[in-house]
């Protein structure tokens, strides 16, 4: 009984041992299971926002005024001006006067000169509520006068001319104008007309040449 075991045993362990290198041959064999996909990447996040600075609209200003210079009745020049602004520092200006002077000499009453005329002229203004700042004025000159002069006929001429001026003005509250300035002006007479013992006021109109001039502004801008 034994011996019949032993030799049993003997006989099925070689087949065991066969058994067992078979199964580790296929499993040697298999293809290794394959990896598992990578993840995708997750999209990427949109850029952010582009700040744009929002331009604010410029402020409105001041495209009309009326001006006057009370200086001018020193020498009996009764005058208005406008002024139109169709941009932003530059103004088309249009001065129309009314001039009237007794010519007296040695306080002697020689007669009259009295006459219309008008600037039309261009100015620049370096502020930005339209008529203000620093400002520049070349304009145009012309005007028609008579003269009276007492025991002799009268007589008519004209005046043609340019003038510049310089100064400076304030836009104050709601439209308010002051200012103030100097200038030159240039001005010849269509007749010679002898001036010498003209008051000063008539010598002024009727002399031509060149001529300062004095500023000073108060008016109404809108």
């Amino acid at each position: 009984m034994r011996r019949s075991a032993v030799v049993l045993i003997s006989t099925l362990f070689p087949f065991c041992l066969l058994s067992l290198a078979t199964q580790s041959a296929l499993a040697a064999d298999e293809p290794a299971s394959e990896a598992p996909p990578a993840a995708e990447a997750p999209p990427a996040p949109p850029p952010g926002a582009v700040l744009v600075p929002i331009q604010e609209e410029p402020k409105p200003y001041k495209q009309f005024a009326i001006i006057v210079n009370p200086l001018a009745l020193s020498i009996n020049r009764y005058s208005i001006q406008g002024e139109y602004l169709p941009s932003l520092h530059h103004a088309i200006t249009l001065n129309p006067f009314y001039t009237h002077a007794s010519i007296t000499t040695s306080d002697v009453d020689l007669g009259s000169l009295s006459g219309f005329g008008g600037e039309l002229g261009y100015k620049f203004y370096s502020g930005k509520k339209g008529p203000n700042g620093f400002f520049v004025s070349p304009s145009f000159l012309f005007a028609a006068y008579s003269q009276s002069i007492t025991g002799a006929p009268s007589q008519s001429f004209t005046s043609v001319g340019g003038a510049i001026d310089i100064g400076g003005q304030g836009v104050i509250g709601d439209g308010f104008i002051i200012g103030g300035g100097f200038g030159l002006q240039w001005t010849k007479t269509s007749k010679s007309v002898d001036t010498d013992n003209y008051n000063l006021t008539s010598a002024i109109i009727a002399g031509g040449g060149t001529r300062p001039r004095f500023l000073f502004t108060i008016g109404y801008a809108f």
